[in-house]
């Protein structure tokens, strides 16, 4: 129980820690893109802006006039947000093009590895009114014959941007598994408390068995001396020889429930035949069902398993017991079955249930309210029982209802 807290408690961290991680991450990733992409368009609106085409050669030197606009850039002036040099550094080419896309002029003045063959098939690419080709950022506006596109080599604020990308993924990665080393380590010293009430939560229900017995067996002793002197049939010996018979069953499955928790899947097992198992535990219902006006249906395969026996037979013992007190029909089907690598148990019964998974009924001590009277005899930790017995195997158990009929199928691997 404590090992699967503990990975569960692991895991979770885990998760909560890389979704934080990650989510700064790939945030700060995505914010360093659209800043690389916003000073590329600053750069292209720079030298596009009243045909300013300051010469990456030669930069202009000393004072220069005023321009008018906004974004006024005439004779090299220093263009806002962007650095002194970034317009006047820029690897750039032009194009014009007629309405349907034909190519009509082009300039490829301030770019070294753009040739004319490669013009059309850039601007082919170039869908949009913004976008990426390749390595080049692109802006196109309407003219009065077709289009005007502006192309910037992007090659390098893109490799860096990649770079970036990729050593904040390393950094993450190391960082994660640092994270997750100091979890494990400390996860023992985390839950140090809670499994220390746990072992004793477990240590009292093991002691307290233990003690109730001796009481339970002297008080069941009286009764039966008191029975045979003033003879059977007093309604208050037996009242007090089924509680006794009651608190007595009640100790020995929490007993038991406590020990599955310690042993866990260390348990001796054996290839045996489940369907043998299974037969013999219904043969000793068939009364019991009987008396109750019930009948039980075997649909069964011819399966083996690699399992305890006695605990597999307790566990069909215990949902038959189940399906006998709390069945609404005359029917209670058990049913085997092989699902790939999986033996499946089912029993099937009508129950007042709403529709949907109940995964409570295998809580310890709970019992639907139409149940809670005492008169079926049940005190809610049988289903329990079976549960831990089939996950000490590997199995899982679970139940669901279609609002008439209650289904409670066990798996066991094969």
């Amino acid at each position: 129980m404590i090992k699967k807290l503990r990975k569960r408690f692991i895991w979770l961290a885990l998760a909560v820690v890389a979704a934080v991680i990650l989510v700064i991450v790939v945030g700060i990733d995505v914010a360093n893109y659209l800043d690389m992409r916003a000073d590329a368009d600053d750069t292209i609106a720079f030298l596009e802006v009243e045909n300013a085409m300051p010469s990456p050669f030669a930069p202009p030197q000393g004072d220069q006039p005023q321009g008018s606009g906004k974004n006024a850039g005439k004779s090299g002036e220093k263009p806002k947000d962007l650095p002194g040099e970034t317009a006047f550094s820029a690897r750039y080419f032009t194009v014009e093009t007629d309405a349907n896309g034909g190519v009509t002029h082009y300039d490829l003045g301030r770019i070294a590895f753009v040739d004319a063959s490669d013009v059309a098939d850039i601007v082919d690419n170039a869908s949009g009114e913004r976008g990426f080709v390749g390595n080049y950022r692109y802006f196109r506006r309407e003219t009065e014959n077709g289009y005007h596109y502006f192309f910037l080599d992007c090659e390098k604020e893109i490799d860096a941007c990649r770079t970036f990308i990729v050593i904040s993924a390393i950094i993450t990665s190391i960082g994660l598994a640092a994270i997750a080393i100091l979890i494990i380590l400390l996860s023992a010293r985390v839950l140090a408390p809670v499994e220390e009430s746990y072992k004793k939560q477990k240590q009292f229900i093991t002691d307290a068995g233990h003690e109730l017995k001796t009481p339970l067996t002297v008080i069941g002793a009286n009764a039966e001396l008191l029975e045979l002197e003033i003879g059977e049939g007093n309604e208050w010996l037996e009242s007090i020889k089924g509680q006794v018979d009651r608190l007595s069953k009640l100790t020995k499955e929490l007993v038991f429930l406590s020990r599955m928790d310690e042993v866990g899947s260390e348990i001796p097992k054996a290839t045996f035949s489940l369907k043998s198992a299974l037969e013999d535990c219904a043969e000793g219902f068939k009364e019991a069902a009987l008396v109750g006006g019930k009948e039980i249906v075997l649909d069964l395969a011819d399966l083996s398993v690699n399992g305890n026996e006695e605990m597999i037979r307790r566990a069909a013992s215990l949902l038959l017991d189940n399906a006998i007190k709390y069945a609404e029909n005359d029917r209670i089907t058990l049913a085997l079955r092989r699902e790939g690598k999986l033996a499946v148990v089912e029993t099937r019964n009508d129950a007042s249930l709403g529709k949907g998974a109940h995964p409570e009924l295998f809580e310890r001590f709970y019992r639907p309210d139409s149940s809670r009277n005492t008169a079926t005899g049940g005190h809610g930790v049988g289903l329990s029982v079976v549960k831990s017995i089939v996950e000490a195997h590997g199995g899982t158990a679970c139940c669901e209802s279609d609002g008439r009929e209650l289904v409670i199928k066990l798996t066991i691997p094969m």
